[in-house]
């Protein structure tokens, strides 16, 4: 995906990724994995597969792609060194415009991939078609426009979704069943505002941009991803969420 002068082309190489990216993550598993139908699932922007890997690690077999070659290739050398390469393939392309596989999946991730997508309506049709019927999508993206700021413009973010917003897309693209809620209230909104922004802030302005930060410290990192499954208890709870994550069914089951 590209970016905007002044802005970070976030997905052009691999980030490190700490404690709200796994606990995000580890939110994405507690909903596919009680809901899908079988075990091809598809990771629409799957970046440098984390998510991809969990997937796996949970039995399932795991179909990424990403706009960005470089990540492509850093998830399928971490698939290599699983050997898990064979079953689980990765292909480059860019979501808006990739031909994949017809009904050939039980289930699709399109993790924090719709806002930096200027047609975020073709990704979801076409994820649709890749769907067999009542198969299970599950999308999260950024929440509210309003809370729109530099962090997102430097991250490529095209836009951020209000519920009812992300709902209609999603409907139009061919699905049913589908259920917004809200996350990241009240520890993810406030790591963001008072950790996040004022450390990529420093960093941006000592001419380090390319990545969010250093890794914490490892006890530092492990408390911070404990305190934030507070927000676990006030999912799909208003205000002051950070982002939204929806779950729908291809619509044309039997």
């Amino acid at each position: 995906m590209s970016s905007a002068a002044g802005t970070h082309d976030w997905g052009a190489s691999p980030e490190l990724f700490g404690p709200r990216h796994d606990y995000r993550e580890a939110l994405v598993l507690r909903r596919l994995l009680p809901a899908l139908p079988g075990p091809e699932v598809l990771n629409a922007g799957a970046g440098a597969g984390s998510l991809t890997l969990k997937m796996i690690d949970a039995g399932l077999r795991v179909t990424s792609t990403d706009a960005s070659e470089e990540l492509c290739e850093w998830t399928l050398a971490a698939l290599r060194r699983r050997g898990a390469d064979r079953d689980n393939p990765v292909i480059p392309g860019d979501l808006q415009t990739l031909e994949l596989p017809v009904a050939a999946f039980d289930g699709a991730v399109c993790a924090e991939v719709l806002e930096h997508l200027d047609d975020d309506a073709a990704a979801l049709a076409r994820i649709a078609a890749a769907l067999r019927p009542g198969g299970l999508l599950l999308v999260t993206v950024p929440a509210d426009p309003f809370r729109y700021d530099w962090t997102d413009r430097w991250a490529g973010h095209r836009r951020r979704y209000a519920p009812e917003e992300l709902h209609e897309r999603i409907a139009l693209a061919g699905f049913e069943d589908v259920r917004v809620d809200g996350w990241g209230f009240p520890l993810t909104g406030l790591y963001h505002r008072r950790v996040y922004r004022p450390a990529l802030r420093r960093r941006l302005a000592a001419g380090g941009g390319r990545a969010v930060g250093g890794a914490p410290p490892r006890v530092a990192s492990r408390v911070l991803r404990a305190l934030l499954e507070v927000d676990s208890l006030f999912i799909g709870r208003r205000p002051g969420y950070h982002g939204l994550l929806a779950t729908a069914r291809r619509a044309g089951a039997a």
